[in-house]
């Protein structure tokens, strides 16, 4: 990635451009505004729990926009991420980091909206295979993913559906089964995906059942098709938290404490981008390269 330098022609804010020759910005959000191309429905307002992340986190997950013609200083038009942009608002930041994707038409904003809908496609198997397209051409991943109106984060979360049973990947494209219900699965060999992928529909098992699941199946050497599965023992709240965290971030979350108050946060990855979209979302940047 670049380093950050100052943003001087247009006031305060900060800009970079990352080793894929993106432009990355930290604007106030005051500079930006709600794009015409969005279709005529209610606002994705942030729940109160989402906020009080955002407040914690003191962050928000980048928007992408594109710049409004003849506005000095020059605003914005956000293209996707409106939900980021509320919260930020919400939980009294200033500021938020966003992807300027200057050139931009029209048509291309309504497209990257629909494909960018609830931040996961309609047939994610699809956009999985037009991603790793891309990727062979010679095309980086975050550049992939953000001509498809994706971070980098979810571009390979996509890409790793690729490696799921292949029963699997069609239970996902016809929206049996969600990406999220299934990420989980991945590294597990096939047979074990596709005999879990079987429980998850037939019990009709939740997110959050699948990854208490998972750590009972990590801690039991039984068949994981036949394990008896126990609701979360820890407190609600708690595994809330975890999972609106979990939500945020992009990657499994788990809160360990003690009484006493000590504790520690782990922060889960399966590969190497996703630890950069991680780091990218913590603020990290490296300045030597």
């Amino acid at each position: 990635m670049g380093t950050l330098l100052p943003f001087s022609a247009d006031g305060p804010a900060s800009w970079r451009i990352d080793g894929n020759g993106l432009v990355w910005l930290e604007l106030d959000l005051d500079r930006l505004r709600l794009s015409a191309q969005r279709p005529r429905r209610p606002l994705p307002w942030p729940s109160a729990a989402e906020v009080e992340i955002v407040r914690a986190l003191g962050f928000v997950d980048p928007v992408t926009v594109r710049p409004i013609p003849e506005t000095r200083p020059t605003h914005y038009e956000i293209v996707s991420g409106e939900k980021q942009w509320l919260a930020a608002q919400k939980a009294g930041l200033s500021k938020i980091a966003a992807l300027v994707r200057d050139g931009l038409e029209d048509e291309e904003v309504r497209r990257v909206r629909r494909l960018s809908a609830e931040g996961v496609p309609p047939n994610p198997i699809q956009e999985a295979r037009a991603l790793e397209q891309q990727v062979r051409q010679g095309i980086s991943i975050t550049r992939a993913g953000a001509s498809r109106g994706y971070s980098r984060s979810v571009a390979s979360h996509l890409l790793r559906l690729l490696r799921l049973e292949p029963t699997v990947r069609r239970w996902i494209a016809e929206g049996t089964l969600s990406v999220g219900q299934a990420k989980v699965l991945v590294g597990l060999e096939p047979k074990r995906q596709l005999d879990l992928a079987r429980r998850i529909r037939r019990e009709r098992l939740t997110v959050r059942q699948v990854e208490a699941l998972m750590r009972q199946i990590r801690r039991d050497p039984r068949d994981p098709a036949t394990i008896p599965f126990d609701a979360d023992p820890r407190d609600p709240d708690h595994a809330r938290f975890e999972g609106r965290l979990s939500e945020q971030l992009g990657v499994p979350v788990t809160l360990e404490y003690a009484r006493a108050g000590s504790g520690r946060l782990i922060l889960a990855f399966d590969d190497l981008e996703i630890l950069d979209g991680l780091l990218e979302r913590l603020g990290y940047r490296d300045e030597g390269g």
